[in-house]
């Protein structure tokens, strides 16, 4: 197995800052090197409320503010056992997360997964499920051990 470039996608949540750290020891195994991935999803309609007091692209920006800063920080954590590179992105995730993968060469993408079942799986789908059947490369879903996954 040959793996040089690592992506993994970021949303911040418990499961998915503990895939980096998972990711970067896979990275650090391979010598390989790590790019995180975070994306603002559009929300839809935002556009068409004019009640706002910023306007959407203001909002979109201050999301991207916090979400690199969160980036630095969890970079900060790895950045000594394996290069580091991270962006931020807007748009659809898995979208987002299979183009940089595709833009970088990536080797492996590594996702978090909340293990969303039933309505809210249906509702809100899996990115991770979206991600591992567009994706041109291996994709490492990564779940917590104490996740139960409702079997139907």
């Amino acid at each position: 197995m040959n793996i040089k470039k690592i992506l993994c996608a970021v949303d911040f949540s418990d499961v998915s800052e503990r895939a980096v750290l998972y990711s970067a020891e896979i990275a650090s195994r391979y010598d390989a090197s790590l790019h995180l991935l975070h994306v603002i999803e559009y929300l839809p309609g935002m556009d068409h409320y004019l009640i706002l007091a910023l306007p959407p692209q203001e909002i979109y920006q201050k999301l991207a503010d916090q979400a690199e800063d969160k980036l630095k920080e969890l970079t900060k954590q790895i950045q000594q056992e394996v290069p580091v590179e991270y962006e931020v992105r807007e748009g659809k995730a898995f979208v987002e997360i299979v183009g940089k993968a595709r833009e970088i060469g990536a080797d492996l993408i590594v996702i978090g997964s909340h293990g969303k079942t039933g309505l809210a799986h249906i509702l809100i789908g899996s990115v991770a499920e979206k991600v591992a059947r567009k994706a041109s490369c291996s994709v490492l879903i990564y779940r917590d051990k104490g996740v139960q996954f409702e079997m139907p």
